[in-house]
């Protein structure tokens, strides 16, 4: 049996059928290394698997009992997977499909992304492809963050495979008949107060339901965790920010983390959130200052920014933010200018802060 050791895992690669016939002898195999198993994590490769039976399933069993660590079975075809799933073995293992490779050559372009560009990818599959500086790891972080928040009553659409192209990796969508919000105002300005306020009443109801917090990562970790990354100790607008954040009352309360007119789109009567890799639980203001940014706060900055990125004026992104605004404070009226002036305090920090972030992680964090 073929082996690989590198950077403190080894990998076994299963090949071929594994049944009673050979079992002993993969067995055999595979416990030969078994005086590496306290050091080392423990992977197999069934890229080339075409059948494991119960005496196969058995040794993998054996293999995860000696060594009593997670044990993760990549590269599993479709009928492969289908003998674990049944089995009930998918719940012992961390079993990873096979990834399937795609071509967008021909495939028409849907709309654009923060972190990638969607595509239709046949009559009943689109495809949200990421640029090749994005890890598989944290496309699949965006898959399980989407699974848990549709689980939860968020209007989004549950990506069902991971593959690859020569863009880099991509969420597989099933096809849906929806727009983006920043599209519909560009072409119909007359709905833009009608969407503003289906936004914010969306929001209202999201940023109301609760989340178990095993389920989602709390969105003020992540902030300190930037934070951590930013080795200049002597910057007191850093201190400044990060009392900030940490001031801002706990909430177990859904949040998008990247609200903006791209991520939000209209299927019929209905709003879905698209990008879904920020989602966490935390309080309202992380979304609210990331739609503040994306329609004022950037703009004052960038002048053009809401052309580039939506293809709207900064006239039309700012009268969409106050109707957006008036319409999900309208139960909160006497905390309006508390809350303007503590959006406008948070994004200017932030961005100040954050800022630095930017040539490391390649993305606009001002939105994050």
């Amino acid at each position: 049996m073929k082996s690989d050791f590198s950077q403190g895992a080894m990998t076994f690669f299963l090949e071929g059928r594994i049944d009673s016939s050979n079992a002993a002898e993969v067995e055999a195999d595979i416990m030969d290394n078994s005086p590496l198993f306290d050091n080392v994590d423990i992977a197999f490769d069934a890229k080339g698997l075409e059948y494991i039976s119960s005496a196969g399933l058995r040794v993998l069993l054996k293999v995860k009992k000696a060594t009593g660590k997670d044990i993760i079975v990549r590269n599993v075809s479709d009928e492969v997977f289908d003998i674990f799933d049944v089995t009930g073995f998918g719940d012992i293992f961390t079993i990873e499909r096979q990834m399937r490779q795609i071509s967008l050559k021909g495939c028409k372009k849907i709309s654009s992304a923060l972190n990638g560009e969607i595509f239709q990818l046949s009559d009943d599959e689109m495809v949200k492809v990421y640029g090749s500086s994005v890890p598989l790891e944290d496309v699949k972080k965006e898959r399980s963050y989407a699974q848990t928040a549709m689980v939860y009553g968020v209007p989004t659409l549950i990506p069902y495979d991971v593959v690859k192209c020569e863009q880099g990796y991509g969420l597989v969508f099933e096809k849906a008949e929806m727009t983006s919000l920043a599209y519909l105002i560009s072409h119909d300005p007359s709905r833009l107060e009608g969407l503003a306020k289906m936004l914010a009443k969306t929001l209202k109801e999201l940023h109301s339901t609760e989340i178990p917090k095993d389920k989602l990562p709390n969105i003020k970790d992540r902030y300190n965790e930037w934070l951590k990354e930013i080795d200049d100790p002597t910057d007191s607008k850093i201190t400044v920010f990060s009392t900030l954040i940490n001031s801002i009352p706990d909430s177990s309360t859904y949040v998008h983390g990247d609200i903006n007119l791209n991520s939000v789109m209209v299927q019929g009567d209905e709003l879905l959130l698209l990008d879904m890799s920020g989602s966490a639980y935390g309080n309202q203001l992380f979304d609210l200052s990331a739609l503040f940014a994306s329609l004022v706060g950037i703009e004052a900055k960038d002048e053009g920014y809401c052309r580039r990125t939506y293809g709207l004026t900064k006239a039309v992104c700012v009268t969409f933010w106050n109707s957006f605004f008036n319409e999900y404070m309208s139960d909160r009226q006497g905390e309006i200018n508390s809350m303007n002036q503590l959006l406008l305090k948070y994004f200017v920090l932030k961005q100040s802060v954050l800022m630095k972030l930017e040539d490391k992680h390649r993305f606009w964090v001002q939105q994050q």
